[in-house]
């Protein structure tokens, strides 16, 4: 192989690869909070029901709370005892969550503490009944459709395993080693790149519209 195909084609190979393996990192990291959200609830439920306020609930968590969320809470906790704001920080516990449902559930803290909590428990309950049937049936539809991304993979990398093979034969590898050959590799290589992502967009399952989001804290995240 040339090597100025080879200084193209490793770098971005590799750049590929850990784009993909941070983004499904992320993306496993972001679910498995979501899916933790009805234990969370019930875990709010029950500090409630303890007399503990709305604030010392949420810090519980930090220690009471799944493995995936401890990190978060614990910071909330840090936060909240050196004087920051507290929907400011709810603010920013939605966007680690980064789920229209997780949004609800810290709106509906936002108002509690507002107004009293009189009416918290009742509506958590209603709240955390609501998330756990519609985590269940979109785990259904992820189920039947996953196939779709797993194409995605397999078409990605089933090009290259049949060029692997072909370069085990000296004809071949004798075609590949020309300008030619060499400009069809990189134009496999970016049609790869291309077909892979498209075929991950299509198969992302919709999500709904964050309604929940204060713009304005939104910004100073940013």
């Amino acid at each position: 192989m040339h090597p100025i195909t080879i200084l193209l084609l490793m770098p971005s190979s590799l750049l590929f690869i850990l784009i993909v393996y941070k983004s499904k990192k992320r993306a496993k990291l972001v679910n498995e909070r979501v899916e933790s959200l009805p234990e969370i609830i019930e875990l709010i439920i029950s500090g409630l029901q303890a007399g503990m306020s709305i604030t010392e609930t949420l810090v519980n968590l930090g220690r009471t709370g799944p493995k995936c969320i401890n990190e978060i809470f614990k910071k909330y906790e840090e936060n909240i005892r050196n004087g920051s704001n507290f929907e400011f920080q709810i603010s920013l516990l939605k966007e680690e969550f980064e789920n229209p449902l997780a949004d609800q559930l810290f709106e509906t803290l936002v108002y509690a503490g507002k107004f009293g909590s009189r009416n918290a428990v009742r509506i958590l309950h209603e709240l955390a009944e609501f998330i756990a049937n519609d985590l269940s049936l979109k785990s259904e539809i992820s189920t039947r459709f996953g196939w779709v991304k797993n194409s995605a993979s397999l078409a990605a990398a089933a090009p290259w395993i049949l060029f692997l093979i072909l370069r085990t034969q000296e004809n071949a590898r004798i075609a590949y080693n020309q300008p030619t050959g060499q400009l069809f590799m990189i134009l496999g290589f970016i049609f790869t790149l291309f077909a892979y992502f498209w075929m991950q967009q299509i198969s992302k399952f919709p999500q709904a519209k964050r309604i929940f989001i204060n713009k304005a804290s939104h910004l100073v995240l940013q």
